[in-house]
């Protein structure tokens, strides 16, 4: 009985442990359930939160797909209008320089007329500095428009930079005593200009290449601009040259150190400057950019007076010509660093 007994308990015994057991299996598997409950309230709500940012971000997409497109636009009519502004800046920039050599062409024309018919009240001594070199062939030309010059009051000092052609018989040949030749070794046009410079004796100094002619009442402008202008030590004018876009054409630049600082202003045969100057003396080291310097230096002081004349006729067709040459670019060059 008792070992019945014992053994009856005993089951009892495991039955309430298995309860417990069951009752705590079933307390784990409910708090697992309220995690994955929590979990799955979290995931929907993060589900939601995507879905919102992911319209947000497709909204956002087409609103800067929308803004790139419109931007593009924007920028291909400011390319647009750019590229108007530039064809207007440079039709306006055309009819600038139109509108200046009108002005020139006028003022020349007019001071032409009336210093043709002036009469002059100072009348200095003017002496022309004409090199050359194996030109005998253009050399007369060069020489008689200096003799046709309505102004009596010159001397042409011409050097024979060792030509070696029939230049010394045209020089043989010459009866005018205003005209008087020297002969140098070879040593290009710099050197040519600085020897006719220390024979000059007069009170100003005019240039002309053996290429070019001289305007006939160009000296006669120069008496009147150093004559009249005791202030003045330098002077330039306008030239024709013979082929612009197929025609000739006046050119005659307002002065600015800033232009010339960038650019020559004016043809050696359309300078001219009081004699004895320590600056008018040429770079020989330049080849081809003598002249730009000289005016450089003529003018690092005092501005010249643009006197509203034609000082020559500027011609392309001669053979050997030194202008736009191999030394172009290195003397340009020399020249801006020279004069900053």
């Amino acid at each position: 009985m008792n070992r019945l007994r014992r053994i009856v308990a005993a089951a009892v015994d495991r039955r309430h442990a298995d309860s417990d057991e069951i009752a705590e299996l079933r307390s784990v598997v409910a708090d697992q359930a309220a995690e994955l409950e929590r979990l799955r309230s979290a995931l929907n709500q993060h589900t939601e939160w995507l879905e919102d940012h992911g319209r947000a971000l497709r909204d956002g997409d087409a609103r800067t797909t929308t803004v790139e497109a419109k931007q593009e636009a924007l920028d291909t009519r400011q390319e647009a209008l750019d590229g108007w502004l530039d064809s207007h800046d440079a039709a306006f920039e055309g009819l600038h320089l139109r509108t200046g050599q009108l002005e020139a062409a006028r003022a020349v024309q007019t001071f032409t007329q009336w210093l043709d018919r002036l009469e002059l009240t100072a009348t200095p001594k003017i002496s022309v500095v004409l090199p050359t070199h194996d030109r005998a062939a253009l050399l007369p030309r060069a020489i008689a428009s200096v003799q046709a010059q309505r102004y009596e009051n010159w001397e042409l000092v011409i050097v024979d930079d060792a030509s070696s052609d029939s230049t010394h018989k045209v020089l043989a040949a010459l009866d005018d005593p205003r005209i008087r030749s020297i002969r140098v070794t070879h040593n290009r046009v710099s050197a040519a200009r600085n020897a006719a410079l220390a024979e000059a004796t007069g009170e100003v100094i005019a240039y002309l290449d053996d290429d070019n002619t001289m305007h006939p009442l160009w000296l006669k402008a120069l008496a009147w601009a150093f004559g009249e202008h005791p202030e003045i030590t330098t002077a330039y004018g306008g030239y024709v040259i013979d082929d612009v876009e197929g025609l000739p054409s006046l050119l005659l630049k307002p002065y600015s150190r800033a232009a010339l600082l960038t650019e020559n202003l004016a043809d050696t045969g359309a300078v001219a400057h009081r004699a004895g100057l320590e600056e008018a003396r040429f770079d020989e080291s330049l080849v081809e950019m003598d002249d730009w310097d000289l005016l450089l230096s003529l003018t690092a002081e005092r501005d010249p007076l643009v006197v509203p004349a034609i000082s020559c006729f500027y011609s392309t067709a001669a053979p050997n010509r030194l202008s736009h040459g191999p030394t172009y670019d290195t003397d340009f060059a020399a020249v801006r660093r020279k004069h900053g």
